[in-house]
């Protein structure tokens, strides 16, 4: 396993060095730096001054002498800074370490929800389960995610945060809230007799009534603890934030700042994790129901193996390897920044500083910022294939 990723880590070399020269050819004929094209329309600046500007940023020098320059810098560990004069490699870092923190939670959530949605969908097809799942993947996977990430700043922060302060329940809910608990309920119990002509009318009814107990059991539990309280008097600052991805000026120990990074990750970590496992939990299904009908598994089934036993053991291992290749390079892919995500929400991730630095045209922190993103790329693929190995026998890496 060491011989094939040294193989494959050397093998990588020459992908980096090609998209280091394209980063670098695109960069060079963007245009000037934002800095200097305001630098010349200004009235009164000396031809000097502009020609420092462009010795600064290397403009004087051929394409060829200024790419060797940059690579030579980056392999060392150099790699410059913007206009303000500030360091691109830490700030760099400070951005990575933001995006890490978002993405890390939500990528992992999705693929434990992708997983999990989509072995029960694949397990019981067709059923009540697979439809509405069906639906609701088809549904976040088609909304686009600034459209999304709106709906959830208006209607989970915005709409919601002075409910939190003095939380209630009107009638008219309760009774929605009960009704879905009974369908619900209902749908559960028709789930599990599908394959049966006709469900008894007694567990249907039962199945019911549990769903609806359970909705006014916590609507019990809700008006005697929890409604009419006042929650976080005198803090005017909402409790689900809406952007920025820390409070300023905090003070505490490390749960005072655990608990301010959890409200402001969850809208952002919410967005992500909607769209991702909505594509995760078709993955699984579709890798599922091609393992089920698989020679190897109608033969465990013939040897008498339990069918959870056959799932785990022999069908879920090998339905997980397609998805292994999507969840790797997305999750390198990401690393560049959710642009979008982060924008939205005023993070400043990758995605801000790779924007910031789109719109002012610095050469440095665009590549450097390509450069990290290819090599994530290149890691997590190669993680991929290490996790085939893992997952499949039959795939040898030496």
């Amino acid at each position: 396993m060491l011989r094939f990723a040294a193989r494959r880590l050397l093998g990588a070399i020459p992908l980096l060095f090609a998209a280091s020269v394209l980063s670098f050819v695109l960069v060079a004929n963007i245009g000037d730096p934002q800095k200097l094209e305001d630098l010349r329309l200004k009235p009164g600046v000396s031809e000097r001054t502009i020609a420092q500007l462009e010795s600064k940023y290397g403009l004087d020098q051929p394409v060829v002498t200024r790419y060797v320059k940059w690579i030579g810098n980056f392999v060392t560990g150099d790699w410059g800074t913007d206009s303000n004069q500030v360091e691109v490699r830490p700030d760099l870092g400070r951005a990575l370490l933001v995006t890490l923190k978002l993405l890390l939670f939500a990528e992992i959530a999705s693929v434990v929800l992708g997983v999990l949605v989509g072995v029960i969908s694949a397990v019981r097809q067709y059923s009540a389960f697979d439809y509405v799942m069906t639906g609701l993947s088809f549904l976040f996977f088609s909304i686009p995610t600034f459209v999304l990430a709106s709906l959830f700043k208006q209607f989970l922060a915005i709409e919601v945060n002075p409910w939190f302060r003095q939380p209630s329940i009107s009638v008219t809910v309760s009774v929605v809230f009960v009704v879905l608990g009974t369908l619900c309920g209902v749908g559960v119990v028709r789930t599990r007799h599908r394959y049966e002509r006709t469900t008894p009318l007694n567990k249907t009814l039962i199945g019911g009534l549990v769903g609806a107990a359970l909705v006014v059991a916590f609507l019990v539990v809700f008006k005697l603890g929890w409604e009419g309280n006042t929650y976080r008097q005198g803090d005017p600052s909402p409790l689900i934030p809406t952007t920025s991805e820390s409070s300023e000026s905090l003070s505490g120990g490390w749960w005072v700042h655990f608990e301010d990074f959890f409200w402001h990750a969850l809208l952002p970590s919410l967005t992500l994790i909607t769209i991702t496992f909505a594509g995760y939990s078709r993955f699984m299904r579709a890798s599922m129901l091609e393992t089920m009908n698989a020679d190897y598994v109608r033969t465990a089934r013939a040897k008498g193996l339990s069918e959870t036993r056959v799932i785990v053991r022999h069908a879920f291992r090998n339905a997980l390897i397609p998805l292994t290749t999507v969840v790797s390079l997305d999750f390198g892919g990401l690393i560049g920044g959710a642009i979008i995500t982060e924008s939205i929400f005023g993070w400043s991730g990758m995605g801000r500083f790779f924007t910031d630095a789109l719109a002012a045209k610095e050469p440095e922190p665009i590549l450097a910022f390509v450069m990290v993103t290819a090599i994530a790329v290149v890691v997590f693929n190669l993680i991929a294939d290490l996790l085939y190995a893992r997952l499949d026998p039959r795939v040898r890496l030496d």
